[in-house]
């Protein structure tokens, strides 16, 4: 039985393989078998967070590089489009904004590079498009995206854009061709001296738990080994992110901790504080 067994898995395991070689040889790219089709690539981008108190200081762009594949000269113009993803709803209300055009950009403002295909860079401000789309200042909050979409438009009338190409022409490390980019809107925290007191009521530390904060991406732990302590952060003037977050250890019994903010908000937690995220007692976006 044991053999019968065997086999039959070997044989199970052979289907598998063939049918995942099959799949994949499907779901890859010939480019030598091509006959049409046109892409832009990214080469690099650059999609700041969109601050939320000057919002028309942040600019979408990207670095892209056309290919027909065929070496032919197909590209004729890129339309550029705007839109505005109100990810906050105000007493279960979602605005909604139409999409809107932000213009043109020619093939002729595109360059060859060494390798011989088109390159170029195609920009949108987030002002522009706010103005474009209705969107004010006092709509927006953090976590609201605004999104650029791009239409590639060939000589002979074909259209490629996000929603008429496949996921492998979208996100592959080859063709990296998604046609559309978001950007976030983030809310800056409050700058200054931050403050974290620190307690184990045992006196023997945190046990592997840990405060870490995140700063624009930045994040540092920060702990007791004996029964207190406490640690400072500075949040400096340009500062676009900052997240204070709770480790579990051994014993989060034991910890207690106050968080005191740049405006003297002090918030308590502990004992077994919760997991995750922490609650400094103020919302940036209101600021």
């Amino acid at each position: 039985m044991r053999k019968i067994k065997l086999y039959s898995s070997i044989l199970l395991a052979t289907i598998i393989s063939i049918t995942a070689c099959k799949d994949d040889d499907l779901d890859r790219l010939n480019i030598t078998t091509i006959e049409s089709g046109a892409i832009l690539r990214t080469i690099s981008k650059q999609l700041p967070a969109i601050d939320i108190t000057n919002p028309a200081g942040a600019t979408m762009s990207v670095d892209l590089e056309f290919d027909d594949f065929l070496g032919q000269d197909t590209m004729e113009s890129v339309d550029v489009f705007a839109s505005f993803v109100d990810a906050t709803p105000v007493a279960g209300q979602v605005l909604t904004f139409n999409e809107v055009s932000m213009g043109n950009v020619s093939a002729s403002t595109f360059t060859a590079s060494e390798n011989g295909k088109l390159q170029g860079t195609i920009s949108m401000n987030i002002g522009s498009a706010m103005s474009a789309i209705g969107v004010t200042d006092d709509q927006l909050y953090g976590g609201d995206i605004f999104l650029m979409r791009l239409v590639l438009n060939t000589t002979d009338g074909r259209i490629f854009t996000s929603d008429n190409v496949g996921p492998k022409i979208q996100g592959s490390s080859a063709f990296v061709s998604p046609f559309r980019y978001s950007g976030s809107v983030v809310c800056p925290p409050l700058t200054g001296t931050w403050t974290i007191d620190m307690q184990d009521s045992y006196g023997d530390g945190f046990n592997g738990a840990a405060i870490e904060v995140n700063l624009d991406g930045v994040i540092t732990p920060y702990s007791i080994t004996g029964s207190s302590g406490s640690a400072t952060i500075e949040v400096p003037s340009d500062a676009i992110g900052l997240v204070f977050s709770f480790k579990s250890g051994d014993y989060d019994s034991e910890i207690t901790f106050q968080i005191t903010a740049p405006n003297g908000v002090v918030t308590d937690h502990g004992p077994s504080p919760d997991v995750g995220s922490i609650d400094v007692g103020i919302d940036f976006c209101t600021l």
